[in-house]
């Protein structure tokens, strides 16, 4: 475990409902989103725990957010060993409880046949144990140390797509569906424990993950943009942080519409392969 310190304070719980957490854990930092992420965050008097499976990157991120005045203690795991990070996270509450927990970590599905052979087996195995099982392998060490203290934050990164089947990765549209059905789940499991829940739903955020897609990218915004509205809506309390607003619009509009339609729609607009990389880049490509 490295520790990259440039301001105290440790030992104190910060306020989530405040908006100004002083403990921030992220998972997937050492991607594109979570890297955004842990930039954003970086500021005195706060402690950063960061992880991400590519130890020189997320060595050169903690140096980073440690030169904006943050407390940075992190380590290389992968999400998909649950012992593993379940011990570093119990480890990092308590040493310092945790305010607000991010479980960023992600990697995105590729169609290595042409669809309607979809993913592999192997690769959609891969897909569901980070992107569903790894997310709950982040949220359930945490979980019942913040429901004791009756207060702490948790995000979950999903995807716009989990809303929708899209031909080009309908198991990476599945993993994302799964995550945003298991935050709305949690956020009222523990509503009545003090704890609050917010599911993030991008769009296409600008990351080296989107830009290996041989598909349209419409609205897609910066990773740093990305991350102050996320950080936004969190502070607000919000139940999803969801964007851009255009691509929401089209979500909701496709419950109203004949699903031949809007199949049609996503055909036209969707045209193209997929991911052109079967292995898609690794933890924090959000879309």
């Amino acid at each position: 475990m490295a520790t990259v310190s440039a301001a105290s304070g440790r030992g104190k719980s910060g306020d989530p409902a405040s908006g100004k957490p002083r403990h921030v854990l992220i998972t997937g930092a050492t991607g594109g989103l979570g890297q955004a992420l842990a930039a954003h965050y970086a500021a005195p008097g706060r402690v950063l725990s960061l992880t991400g499976r590519d130890a020189a990157r997320l060595s050169a991120i903690a140096d980073t957010c440690a030169a904006r005045g943050a407390h940075v203690v992190s380590r290389a795991l992968d999400i998909t060993d649950a012992e593993a990070l379940g011990g570093w996270i119990v480890a990092r509450d308590e040493e310092d409880p945790i305010d607000l927990l991010i479980a960023n970590a992600g990697i995105g599905g590729a169609a290595v046949v042409p669809p309607p052979g979809g993913e592999s087996g192997e690769l959609a195995r891969r897909i569901l144990a980070v992107n569903t099982i790894g997310a709950i392998n982040t949220v359930t060490p945490a979980l019942p140390r913040m429901i004791a203290r009756r207060r702490g934050h948790i995000a979950i990164v999903g995807s716009i797509s989990g809303s929708i089947g899209m031909a080009q990765s309908p198991v990476y549209c599945a993993s994302k569906g799964a995550v945003q059905i298991y935050a709305d789940g949690l956020r009222r499991l523990v509503r009545r424990h003090g704890l609050r829940v917010t599911c993030v739903l991008p769009g296409f955020i600008d990351t080296p993950m989107s830009r290996s897609l041989d598909m349209p990218r419409p609205w897609c915004w910066p990773a740093e943009r990305a991350a102050r509205r996320i950080a936004a809506d969190i502070a607000r309390g919000a139940s999803r942080s969801i964007f851009p607003w255009q691509l929401r619009a089209g979500i909701g509009l496709q419950n109203y519409l004949p699903a031949a339609l809007t199949d049609f729609i996503l055909e036209i607009g969707a045209r193209g392969g997929g991911w052109t990389n079967p292995e898609p880049d690794e933890d924090g490509g959000t879309d």
